[in-house]
């Protein structure tokens, strides 16, 4: 594994060299994506994809339980994929945000040569495990979208990301061993945002739902911003739903992706189980918003939020997802309404397919795979 200092601002953990086309791969607690485009001058098509359920005792908490069972699953999806026929060995995969540290630093303003030595002794101070013991890569910010950064030309705002030598060596291993050639490993956010962002003059705030947790991606000057997550998601959804109308998680689940939030089905029972849920991750979008643009210049202001991953094709929801945002919470918030940010979904096709072409998946079931579709684009995005 080499470092590599990236000029389009993309941080990754790169094993040099860029390849033609590659997979990408995006493997997660509770399932795998894999995707192949090919690429004709400028004209992308779709090669391959695959999907596969991870069972529990591969992969609990983003580790990794059973590296034999995990090399097998990945060759079956490579040799059985759901559409298509896999034609690359190479491949970009995904790390999981809860095994990277994400970090803006601002330090005094060196030369790129001399950031080199800096930034890692810089970086120490915020990553908590010792310097030694993980991979470290970074990106210089633009000053005038980064905070504190106007009229502070002795400063510099460097986004610096790393993760466990043990899990990236370990993981490395395991795609080897299925006869891979990992070229890159990188970060959930920036896979995500790759595939879903398309214009570059405004600032946008990915909710990436999928089954165990929701990460929030603030993507702004071509460049990831922010990134966190919490718990609350598909499992959580179903859950409430399960307790509010008494029936077991099976049928909460099908209900939920039946009726999803319209009102008129039901009642509006499934809508009323999950408006405390959501309730709790309005308040979240809300607060990160507020840390964003508090911490940015005044022109940084989030004017578009986007839905990816499964949890995020509940029907109804990028209307009920504004309306929340939009209603008064009273109380002293800095942003207790949002009225004037547009929701939503995400389009994985935005950058690759022209308007009359149509993809094997439709938009709404590409979702599930944005971030392996980000992947896949990493080597056309260099």
């Amino acid at each position: 594994m080499i470092f590599e200092i990236n000029s389009k601002n993309k941080l990754m953990f790169s094993f040099g060299g860029k390849k033609k086309n590659a997979l990408g791969l995006d493997i997660s607690d509770v399932s795998l994506k894999l995707f192949e485009f090919e690429k004709n001058q400028s004209n992308f098509r779709v090669q391959a994809y695959s999907d596969e359920i991870i069972p529990k005792e591969l992969i609990s908490a983003d580790s990794i339980k059973d590296p034999k069972g995990l090399t097998r699953l990945i060759k079956k999806a490579i040799s059985m994929p759901k559409f298509g026929k896999v034609t690359t060995p190479y491949v970009v995969a995904s790390i999981p945000e809860t095994k990277c540290f994400v970090r803006v630093i601002q330090m005094p303003a060196v030369s790129m040569d001399e950031a080199k030595e800096a930034i890692p002794w810089e970086a120490e101070a915020y990553i908590p495990m010792p310097i030694g013991q993980v991979y470290l890569d970074w990106v210089v910010l633009p000053s005038h979208s980064v905070p504190g950064a106007l009229g502070q030309q002795d400063k510099m705002t460097v986004l610096i990301t790393a993760a466990p030598k043990d899990y990236v060596d370990d993981f490395t291993r395991i795609l080897k061993e299925a006869q891979l050639q990992p070229i890159a490993l990188e970060i959930e956010s920036q896979a995500t945002a790759r595939s879903l962002v398309s214009r570059l003059e405004e600032t946008v705030l990915i909710l990436d739902i999928n089954t165990l947790r929701t990460s929030f991606i603030v993507y702004d000057e071509d460049t990831l911003q922010f990134t966190s997550s919490i718990p609350i998601a598909g499992n959580v959804f179903t859950e409430s739903v399960a307790k509010a109308l008494g029936i077991n998680s099976d049928e909460a689940e099908k209900i939920k992706r039946k009726n999803g939030l319209d009102e008129s089905k039901d009642n509006g029972a499934v809508k009323r189980a999950l408006s405390p849920v959501f309730n709790n991750l309005v308040s979240e979008v809300k607060n990160i918003i507020r840390f964003y643009e508090e911490h940015s210049t005044a022109t940084s202001k989030v004017s578009r939020i986007l839905l990816s991953g499964g949890s995020s094709k509940l029907k109804h929801l990028p209307s009920f997802l504004a309306e929340k945002l939009a209603q008064d919470t009273g109380g002293d918030h800095p942003l207790r309404s949002l009225p004037g940010i547009k929701v939503e979904l995400g389009n994985p096709w935005v950058k690759v397919l022209k308007k009359r072409q149509v993809p094997p998946l439709s938009r709404e079931d590409s979702l599930s795979y944005a971030t392996a579709i980000g992947l896949a684009l990493r080597e056309e995005d260099r």
